[in-house]
């Protein structure tokens, strides 16, 4: 049996972060991953996550940044549109004195960065490719059986194993979900026309269609979220018919459009757990949340909870209490579950406005959102919500941190 502090489940981007934010602290870590280890040869750009600047920040401060931003693409702009009226709305990184307002990473090089730099810490250490058989607390610790043969027993253990959480099955953390009746499908696009470095939107009668700049000027990801049947037959179709569809979609907006990779879709869930912690045991990022992707703030909402959670438990050592107490995990769960909630409530009034065919909805969202890009200090509160920089956010991640990592 080998006696730890914490044992994270997951090392994805949630994991692998919150690890490296208490890695510092001293304390004996184990991250156990039931996949591979990261590879940067297994990138794929249909797997890409659009990181905000709060999110920048504690990447940042961790020392995972710059090789991450070198395989990201920055966007200075983003145009959002409704297909079905004259509803437009642009927000613009000078207007608002930023150089940027945002990074479309792909997923596994943000996973790889974050690996890197675990490296030189002797108190921390990844298990890949590993099977939990049993994971059993008490008052004290938590004990997990690692393939059948290696115990772990720590203070504190924390999910971070995705969506389908195995931590918060095994714990019986009740979860409230409901289907976004849609699918997503995804891919990577060629265009005629450079995309400018901007991040664009259009809501569609059945979900909005997302055209996200990757580092090559005429490649874009895609996110066309869309009713099943229409999934479907989107999906049915070849790639000539899928990129005249998808071209029309767009409204021509970056010219006539080529499907490069073969497309892939997932349906679209919410989910949310009404209970974050029981005893020892504490759910960060999508454990504890999934939202629907149409304001790319998924990964955002899970690396502002790891930072929230190794605050607390920077505070609780630097304090000689237990980091690890229901107390502090409670104080965790109250302060992320309102940003979670706010953001999931926001979500769902976006998917509801815009698949609204009524007639006089549609004039009230047209006139709604062509109005709120004439008021400027309306616009300037609903970027500083989307880019991180406002919110009750961790101190890693407010923007008038400066780290030692910083450029």
């Amino acid at each position: 049996m080998e006696n730890i502090d914490i044992t994270i489940v997951g090392a994805g981007s949630a994991g692998l972060t919150l690890a490296l934010l208490l890695a510092p602290l001293g304390l004996s870590i184990v991250v156990l991953e039931q996949g591979d280890a990261p590879n940067s040869t297994l990138t794929n750009p249909q797997r890409v996550s659009a990181l905000n600047l709060a999110s920048q920040r504690v990447l940042n401060h961790v020392g995972a940044w710059q090789a991450i931003a070198a395989n990201a693409r920055s966007y200075n702009a983003m145009q959002v549109w409704d297909a079905d009226s004259f509803a437009r709305i642009e927000f613009n990184a000078q207007t608002e004195r930023l150089e940027q307002l945002g990074w479309i990473c792909d997923n596994e090089q943000i996973r790889m960065a974050l690996y890197q730099q675990l490296q030189p810490f002797n108190n921390v250490r990844c298990e890949f490719n590993c099977t939990i058989n049993s994971l059993v607390q008490s008052e004290r610790d938590v004990l997990v059986n690692i393939n059948q043969q290696h115990l772990l027993l720590s203070r504190l253990l924390v999910g971070a194993d995705g969506v389908n959480s195995m931590v918060r099955r095994t714990m019986q953390l009740p979860l409230t979900h409901w289907d976004y009746q849609q699918q997503a499908i995804v891919g990577t696009i060629i265009c005629d026309e450079p995309h400018n470095n901007i991040a664009r939107q259009v809501f569609l009668p059945d979900g909005p269609l997302a055209l996200l700049p990757l580092p090559q000027p005429n490649q874009c990801s895609i996110v066309w979220s869309c009713a099943p049947e229409r999934a479907a037959a989107l999906l049915a179709m070849d790639d000539l018919s899928f990129s005249q569809a998808l071209t029309a979609a767009s409204n021509s907006v970056l010219g006539p459009i080529n499907i490069q990779t073969p497309r892939q879709s997932f349906n679209l869930t919410m989910r949310y757990s009404s209970s974050w912690q029981r005893g020892r045991v504490v759910l960060v990022a999508d454990a504890a949340h999934s939202i629907h992707p149409l304001a790319g703030q998924g990964m955002n909402l899970g690396l502002m909870d790891v930072a929230a959670l190794a605050e607390l438990i920077s505070e609780a050592l630097a304090d000689n209490n237990d980091f690890s107490e229901s107390r502090l995990l409670r104080r965790y769960e109250r302060w992320r579950k309102a940003e979670a909630q706010t953001l999931i409530g926001a979500m769902e009034v976006f998917k509801r406005g815009f698949s609204n065919t009524q007639p006089l909805l549609k004039l009230v969202r047209a006139v709604s959102m062509s109005g709120v890009d004439k008021l400027p200090w309306l616009k300037s509160k609903i970027i500083a919500a989307a880019l991180g920089n406002s919110g009750d956010l961790p101190k890693l991640a407010q923007p008038q941190v400066k780290t030692a990592h910083s450029a």
